[in-house]
């Protein structure tokens, strides 16, 4: 028996067919994959403190909420994950291509177009999510501070009085890089590449 071919191109050759044989096992397993990490991105923003908070909690009356925005808030951040497959290619005996999950855009528009996003207020509106996600321990509004107090404001908890300055809580203050949902999602992270390797496996 003679081969007549180089090992570089036999090597060509089988990546090509490992190539093709990935990308048929990604296709199978893409569905499978976005559903539990749906489920472990649902489960983390229920446990999320803030989310507690927003569900008639301090933040509920900090921001003098009228209505719970947590459900709104949780199934957009949940239907705001994406698995993505790049078709596996081999080029120069290497391989480039495979699964890209991404959740919750970084500039938060799915979020802040939410109707719960702002507090309707006599002459105006409070754009409360937005400093929750944003703001960090910056003040938001000079000269004036939340007093609790029950009966007191929209809420029946609170209500906002002269002196002091107001500024989210630092418990549940974030930023663009820190913020509840990112505070959320990132212990999860683990637990997310467990599920793609098992999927692979």
């Amino acid at each position: 028996m003679k081969i007549v071919q180089s090992n570089a191109r036999i090597r060509a050759l089988i990546n090509k067919a490992l190539a093709k044989e990935g990308n048929i096992v990604l296709k199978r397993v893409e569905s499978s994959i976005r559903r539990q990490v749906v489920e472990v991105v649902r489960r983390s923003m229920v446990a999320s403190p803030e989310i507690n908070s927003l569900s008639g909690g301090t933040l509920s009356l900090d921001f003098g909420l009228t209505e719970d925005p947590a459900i709104d808030i949780i199934n957009s951040v949940v239907a705001s994950v994406r698995v993505s497959v790049s078709k596996i290619i081999s080029s120069r005996g290497n391989f480039k291509g495979g699964i890209k999950i991404t959740v919750q855009p970084s500039a938060f528009s799915n979020l802040l177009s939410l109707a719960v996003a702002k507090q309707a207020i006599e002459g105006g509106e409070l754009p409360w999510l937005k400093w929750l996600l944003t703001s960090g321990d910056s003040i938001i509004i000079a000269d004036f501070d939340v007093k609790y107090a029950a009966g007191a404001g929209r809420t029946g908890g609170a209500r906002m009085s002269k002196g002091g300055a107001f500024k989210v809580n630092p418990l549940f203050s974030g930023t663009v890089e820190d913020n509840f949902v990112t505070r959320a999602i990132a212990p999860n992270i683990k637990e997310i590449s467990r599920i793609v390797r098992k999927e692979l496996s």
